[in-house]
């Protein structure tokens, strides 16, 4: 398990952002839409990395966050009362000297600029049966290890388009459980409202961005949400990984396919507290903060596992939420099992997974992504969801098992395919060994006791 120190830096060029359209009233949480931000490639003018009228910071009581907004000279734009967080704009912009006037108040306990995510995906065509290459047998798993007869085929009518379930191991983990029971929460664009593949598992839907829906205008969520929870057996579309799985709509990336970290946390306390199983994060950005690590051990100390891309930087840089040490990092492969050429990549991250070339949904309406229904894209987003997905079937089959146990058992249970050690801690997630290892757990627990 890593450990990183909080620091504040430029954010990561990461790839194209996607985004997509529903229709809901939305919750509102907050106002104002980041800057639309250039984050795509360094090619491009480099966009600001945080708000240039937002200021975050934490106080011990009340009393506190209101003498530290005064002394701010803006107002309260959103509170996050599960860390004591607040958020004050700004009319001046001077957000360096708002910071330092916050600070000087008794009883702050941090003040930091909003800084901005975005989501973590790219371009893709979709592949038909593309094959993927035998792969060997974890061995870091617990022995000895339940087993069970693969599940049959589903008849989604893309499902031989969808390589990643076949690597994973999927239908091992279908004979033992589809997921029923728990929730994916996705914070992300939006999930499509009225998506044949999606709509009826949708449980929640809160938008705290300052977009005039909840549904997806952008593509990017509806895509990370098929592959974690699609509708199975239903004879269209695609399968998802944890198919039985209910999904939480938290929208914290705005139309453009950006948000502020203050989103972003607003939606993980908000999952969390909504009794989230998971909370699948495919975004990310460059610079640490003491609020987003707030906000993923408050998951973590609740119960709830966290998911997040590691980014599509093609380096070791690390990106944030997922390089905290309570996030479950991950990076992306592609359908030979080999590092896709994108993925953020070493030390800090955890596990790797299919991420090139995902066949998933995407919005039945027009949005950014230029086309509608099904369609294959790229990037450690694509990844993030198969093993926010194997969580999940991993808690389905065994339901006694803590989170932290849960996601050992993903951990323990992946493959070491080449790169181990070197581009991801564990190996490529298997989530059929996931599933077992997970009950080989409860039956030590059992047996041992505490």
């Amino acid at each position: 398990m890593r450990k990183l120190a909080i620091t504040c830096g430029t954010i990561l060029g990461l790839g194209g952002g996607l985004i997509v359209a529903c229709t809901t009233p939305p919750q509102r949480a907050t106002v104002g839409e980041p800057p639309r931000a250039g984050y795509r490639l360094a090619a491009t003018p480099a966009a600001p990395a945080a708000a240039h009228d937002r200021v975050v910071f934490r106080a011990t009581d009340g009393e506190a966050a209101d003498r530290a907004i005064a002394a701010s000279g803006g107002r309260r734009a959103l509170t996050i009362p599960a860390l004591g967080v607040t958020v004050v704009t700004l009319p001046d912009q001077a957000v360096a000297a708002a910071i330092a006037r916050i600070q000087a108040i008794p009883g702050v306990v941090y003040a930091e600029p909003d800084f901005v995510a975005q989501a973590t995906a790219r371009g893709g065509t979709p592949g038909r049966n593309a094959t993927p290459t035998p792969t060997p047998a974890p061995t870091n798993a617990p022995s000895p290890v339940p087993t069970a007869t693969p599940d049959v085929a589903p008849n989604d009518v893309y499902y031989p388009d969808q390589y990643g379930l076949a690597i994973v191991s999927a239908r091992s983990a279908w004979a033992l459980t589809h997921g029923a029971g728990v929730r994916i929460a996705i914070l992300d664009t939006g999930i499509d409202q009225d998506h044949p593949d999606l709509a009826g598992k949708i449980a929640t839907n809160v938008n705290f961005t300052s977009a005039p829906t909840v549904d997806d205008q952008y593509g990017h969520g509806t895509h990370v949400a098929g592959i974690a929870a699609a509708a199975t057996n239903n004879g269209e579309g695609v399968a998802g990984t944890a198919y039985d799985a209910r999904l939480g709509n938290y929208k914290v990336l705005g139309d453009s396919g950006s948000g502020y970290y203050s989103w972003i946390a607003a939606g993980i306390t908000r999952a969390t507290d909504d009794g989230a199983t998971v909370i699948n994060m495919s975004l990310s950005g460059g610079s640490g903060s003491s609020l987003l690590l707030d906000a993923v051990n408050y998951a973590v100390a609740n119960g709830t596992v966290v998911a997040a891309a590691a980014g599509n930087s093609g380096n070791t840089k690390a990106g944030y939420p997922a390089a905290y040490a309570n996030c479950i990092a991950v990076a992306a492969t592609t359908s030979t099992d080999a590092k896709a050429s994108f993925s953020t990549y070493g030390s800090w991250v955890d596990v790797a997974a299919p991420g090139s070339g995902i066949f998933s949904t995407i919005p039945n309406h027009a949005n950014r992504l230029g086309t509608t229904n099904y369609g294959s894209l790229s990037g450690t987003s694509m990844a993030t969801p198969f093993v926010a997905g194997g969580v999940a079937l991993v808690r389905a089959a065994t339901p006694s098992l803590t989170a932290a146990q849960a996601r050992t058992a993903v951990e323990g249970g992946c493959t070491r395919i080449a790169g181990t050690g070197t581009y991801w801690v564990h190996g490529r997630l298997d989530v059929g060994q996931a599933v077992a290892y997970g009950r080989s757990l409860a039956s030590s627990f059992l047996a041992f006791g505490p």
